[in-house]
């Protein structure tokens, strides 16, 4: 049975109360793993659907001569993997871990179960999906659109805003230019740029962005 610490993040994804929450951890399988470990597709026959609980994650696809696409990054409390069992992802698509961590195992059997008696679930796999969409189309846009600096302030932008103004770990280099589709000596001139101008503030804490709406310009 996952203990606590997973137990508040099936709240939170899921929007239920400790009785739901307790009965989809029940179902599922907790598993915990190192940096570097491909999370999906898995082995492990009829499980299909994760949940991170803990750590950090990418989703990946490669190209022929090694050329690696982000897709999406993972934190606790989203979903990856065939979340309903379809057998339709053709992408050749992996997960992999950034950090050590866990996530909670479902069988796909179990997530359409679950989404057929509880409305909370369903209404959470649907917000998911459609934020996951939103995401990734808003990544295609930039990785097509925006120059190097423009897709490091972006990203810089949303990591601020999710840790409420400051970017808590310092940003690993390597995994930042790996999500916007650069390279990590452009990414440590840019953040060393933006520290100089005072757009970034580097404190105990991690990166405080300090001028939002310069790095906003930036952007485009």
């Amino acid at each position: 049975m996952p203990g606590g610490e997973s137990l508040t993040v099936l709240r939170s994804a899921f929007g239920c109360g400790d009785v739901l929450a307790a009965t989809i951890a029940a179902l599922g399988r907790e598993a915990g793993h190192g940096r570097g470990a491909v999370l999906w597709p898995r082995g492990e026959a009829g499980e299909a659907a994760s949940l991170m609980t803990k750590g950090r994650a990418v989703e990946l696809a490669y190209g022929r001569e090694g050329a690696a696409l982000v897709l999406h990054a993972i934190a606790p409390g989203e979903f990856f993997g065939d979340l309903v069992g379809s057998g339709s992802d053709r992408s050749g698509a992996q997960v992999e871990a950034l950090s050590e961590g866990a996530v909670l195992h479902f069988a796909a059997s179990v997530m359409v179960r679950l989404m057929e008696s509880y409305p909370a679930v369903s209404l959470a796999m649907a917000r998911h999906l459609s934020a996951r969409i939103a995401a990734m189309r808003q990544r295609m846009v930039e990785t097509a659109l925006l120059s190097a600096t423009g897709r490091i302030a972006a990203e810089l932008l949303r990591l601020a805003k999710a840790g409420g103004g400051t970017i808590s770990p310092v940003p690993v280099f390597s995994e930042l230019a790996l999500q916007v589709q650069s390279t990590r000596e452009t990414v440590s001139r840019t953040v060393s740029s933006l520290e100089k101008r005072g757009i970034l503030k580097r404190g105990e804490g991690g990166l405080e962005l300090v001028a939002p709406h310069r790095l906003e310009e930036l952007v485009y």
